[in-house]
């Protein structure tokens, strides 16, 4: 009986060796990992046909080599890389905590709607991010003070707006004009492209009166919206944080669209 406890002990310390063997090899593991990645950009979106300023925020990129681009008409110099603050209460795997600074030119001609690249380092390659492409007339940026029904920014549909959230409890409130019948849609791509920003979308009317709301899409955090009008008449679209949330990451880009009224058949 005495020599079967003792197997028993033997074998279970044996186990409870391997198991945290394994454990402080993965640790290590862990520990070394010094691969780069990219995790958002501050702005969001680069417009087609100039150099845009590009600040990529990730984990290990303050050894950055080369920011390549997979369409290889598009054009990246380096001007700088190091650590970056982390926002307080914010966790660096969430925003990162080194960033490179880099001037892109993408062409006039660039075809798609997204531009996708790697950061290279002496660690490695990273997994493949993105970038949209914006062209100059079909996009405008957020103006503040836009925090109220008071004062709007008026927009003209279709449009896209690259925005950020940018501090706690801060909201955008975009305003237009709308006809009765009219179907519009409204998209935000902000963590797709790994923005922080858990957006929310709301329709208002005139009188201050909620129609509509959208809050995550399926799949991921970016609402998506879309409503009949009512009538004739001004409209409010706000953008906002879940949670409050908000900082110069938080950035965001919102895309207005609207189809023609259905016509009334008379009966």
């Amino acid at each position: 009986m005495r020599l079967f406890q003792c197997v028993r002990l033997l074998t279970w310390a044996a186990t409870c060796l391997l198991a945290a063997s394994q454990i402080v090899c993965a640790q290590d593991k862990k520990a070394e990992d010094k691969s780069p990645k990219v995790i958002l950009a501050v702005p969001l979106g680069i417009i087609a046909g100039k150099t845009n300023t590009v600040e990529l925020r990730g984990l290990n990129l303050d050894t950055t080599k080369a920011l390549r681009f997979t369409d290889t008409t598009v054009r990246a110099t380096l001007a700088s890389k190091g650590k970056a603050d982390v926002p307080q209460n914010q966790k660096k795997e969430r925003l990162g905590d080194t960033q490179v600074k880099a001037e892109v030119f993408v062409p006039a001609d660039f075809k798609g709607d997204e531009a996708a690249f790697t950061i290279e380092t002496p660690d490695g390659q990273s997994a493949p991010a993105r970038l949209a492409v914006l062209r100059p007339g079909a996009f405008i940026e957020e103006s503040e003070d836009n925090g109220s029904f008071a004062k709007p920014q008026v927009v003209t549909l279709p449009t896209t707006v690259r925005g950020s959230i940018k501090a706690a409890q801060d909201v955008d409130v975009f305003a237009f004009e709308g006809k009765a019948g009219q179907r519009v849609t409204a998209e935000i791509l902000a963590a797709r492209l790994g923005s922080p920003l858990d957006a929310t979308l709301t329709l208002w009317n005139a009188s201050n009166t909620l129609l509509a709301s959208a809050d995550d899409s399926s799949g991921d955090r970016d609402p998506r919206l879309a409503f009949t009008l009512p009538a004739d008449g001004r409209y409010f679209l706000v953008v906002q944080d879940a949670h409050d949330a908000g900082s110069a990451l938080h950035g965001y880009l919102v895309s207005l669209k609207w189809s023609a009224p259905t016509p009334v058949v008379p009966k």
